[in-house]
């Protein structure tokens, strides 16, 4: 899949070495639901593998490389999760520091969103407005506030065709 200047494609083993700067950023990983970095590569890949397994078809965790230049700016992509209120597909962005601010989370994201016709959510720490900026663009609007792994979090909310 591409947009105007990324490649999407599912996330695989060999994304290893952009998977493991980003767990091991400490910036990278301040507003995330689990911060702590992760610098040690062989947990890394062990978080990566797990991750690639829940791949289900168009379904899952996309890596995202810059056209132009082959470095890859993160991840974004649709993850299933448990919550109290029933399972939902949760829409997700991992963009590393050094491409923040250039609207790549927002661009993959949009290209996603058919992949799913119903709806979805995103959870993002009441803090991280970075984020929430993203889920507005999308069309998305909070729902409800919640403790999500003792974080105070926002549930943004849509449905695929922006209702």
């Amino acid at each position: 899949m591409q947009t105007a200047r990324l490649d999407l494609r599912l996330l695989s083993e060999d994304d290893i070495d952009a998977w493991a700067d980003f767990l091991g950023d400490p910036e990278a990983t301040r507003l995330l639901h689990t911060p702590a970095p992760v610098r040690d590569r062989e947990l890394a890949l062990a978080g990566l593998q797990r991750w690639i397994e829940m791949i289900e078809g168009p379904i899952g965790m996309y890596s995202l490389t810059v056209r132009d230049t082959g470095e890859t700016v993160g991840f974004v992509g649709f993850v299933p999760r448990d919550h109290p209120w029933g399972q939902e597909l949760e829409l997700g962005w991992l963009i590393r520091p050094q491409f923040w601010g250039n609207g790549y989370a927002t661009e993959a994201a949009r290209a996603l969103k058919p992949l799913v016709p119903g709806r979805f959510v995103s959870m993002i720490r009441v803090e991280n407005e970075a984020s929430a900026n993203v889920a507005r663009k999308l069309g998305m609007t909070v729902e409800r506030e919640v403790d999500y792994h003792g974080f105070k979090t926002q549930v943004w909310a849509t449905r695929a065709s922006g209702e």
